[in-house]
């Protein structure tokens, strides 16, 4: 339902489109501008847990691609050729189906079905704007983002006081417990607090190249 709108934006802003031609291709819309200028557009999307907080995104690994930034696998295009790297994000609610709702609809009571989901919220920002310090799904190896929807939707996660390269740099050098274990160590930190001891560095020091 997107797309004609994504495509009308491109045409009208005189972008190419690349589609991801797999599912687990990162990232699922490559723009192309004319300079040959690229920008990454993920489609995310999530659920209100409340009014204030959403289940989150995952923002794509942070191993493969991400660290070996010139590779071509699981990539349309080596992550080091993106000017940007963008998030498209949807978050809605989730309709409850109540105990006496039919499972079984006649052709003319069509219309009375309910929709799944309601009250759609759709934002764009820069992936390391949303990104949260920790993982985004279990054992694997994805950034996960923040939780709380204004932040989301402010583009105002834990990296945004620091810049980008803080993102990087915290993502590159990550390690779950079992790429710890792999080579016989133990992760280098768990969160930005500690990153930015293992850095030597102070949280509030100032940036002088921050965006």
């Amino acid at each position: 339902m997107l797309f004609p709108t994504l495509s009308n934006f491109a045409i009208d802003h005189g972008y190419g489109i690349v589609l991801s031609e797999h599912q687990n291709h990162y990232p699922d819309i490559s723009l192309v501008a004319p300079d040959g200028t690229k920008i990454a557009l993920d489609l995310k999307s999530t659920y209100c847990i409340n009014d204030d907080t959403a289940a989150g995104f995952t923002l794509g690994a942070f191993t493969g691609y991400f660290r070996q930034r010139n590779s071509s696998k699981n990539i349309t295009f080596p992550y080091i050729q993106y000017a940007k790297h963008f998030v498209l994000g949807i978050i809605y609610r989730r309709n409850k189906i109540t105990a006496d709702a039919p499972r079984v609809y006649p052709l003319d009571q069509l219309q009375n079905i309910s929709s799944a989901v309601r009250d759609f919220t759709f934002l764009v920002q820069e992936k390391w704007r949303i990104a949260s310090d920790q993982p985004g799904s279990g054992n694997t190896k994805n950034i996960g983002s923040v939780h709380n929807i204004a932040a989301l939707v402010e583009g105002n996660g834990p990296f945004t006081s620091h810049g980008n390269e803080v993102f990087d740099d915290y993502w590159m050098n990550y390690l779950t417990n079992d790429m710890a274990q792999a080579i016989d160590s133990e992760p280098l930190y768990r969160n930005l607090e500690e990153y930015f001891k293992w850095r030597g560095k102070s949280r509030r020091k100032p940036k002088s190249n921050r965006k």
